[in-house]
């Protein structure tokens, strides 16, 4: 009877902890060029030697939002006619809180997030950047789906080693839409 009644309470508390993570989301499309959260930075590290290499990380950070050290894994030419490549990174991870508003509370997580990076720069490093990435997929933690698209346009700064090597490039102003919904 003991037993019964333990495992009576442990459904009752796993149910309410589930309903607890639904009612603290708030499914929504969310952007940046609305006024509904800030962004502060992106930065590509050239860990694979320099702009467009295997190996490099791309990480973003805002208000309730970060993107963290994704890896370049593909480069390939552009199937979107509005850019020269179109990169893949790979294996890192998207959290959310409640910072933003898509949250009342706690944190949304998803591990291994691909991200695809449609971009344009001409000449490398010195010229206009132009770059379009998509994110999607499921979080970890509960049961909605993200679609994030991210956008930029022009001249990042770019950090150079002593001998003259980049280091990396980053932005401070970007465009950010963040669409989550129940699955």
């Amino acid at each position: 009877m003991k037993k019964a009644v333990i495992g009576v309470f442990i459904l009752v508390l796993v149910l309410n902890l589930g309903a607890l993570a639904k009612s603290r989301v708030v499914p929504g499309v969310y952007s940046t060029a609305n006024g509904d959260f800030y962004t502060k930075f992106w930065k590509e590290m050239f860990k694979g030697g320099g702009p467009g290499q295997v190996g490099n990380t791309l990480m973003a950070l805002g208000e309730g939002f970060i993107f963290n050290q994704a890896k370049l894994q593909l480069v390939e030419a552009s199937d979107d006619l509005n850019y020269v490549y179109k990169s893949t990174f790979v294996g890192r991870k998207l959290t959310l809180n409640s910072s933003g508003p898509w949250l009342k509370s706690g944190i949304l997580r998803a591990t291994h997030v691909t991200a695809i990076n449609y971009s344009s720069q001409n000449p490398p490093l010195t010229g206009e950047l132009t770059f379009l990435i998509k994110l999607e997929g499921d979080f970890d933690n509960a049961p909605y789906h993200f679609v994030i698209e991210a956008s930029y346009q022009g001249q990042p700064e770019v950090k150079y080693a002593d001998l003259g090597n980049p280091v990396f490039q980053r932005g401070m102003d970007f465009e950010v839409t963040i669409t989550i919904t129940q699955e």
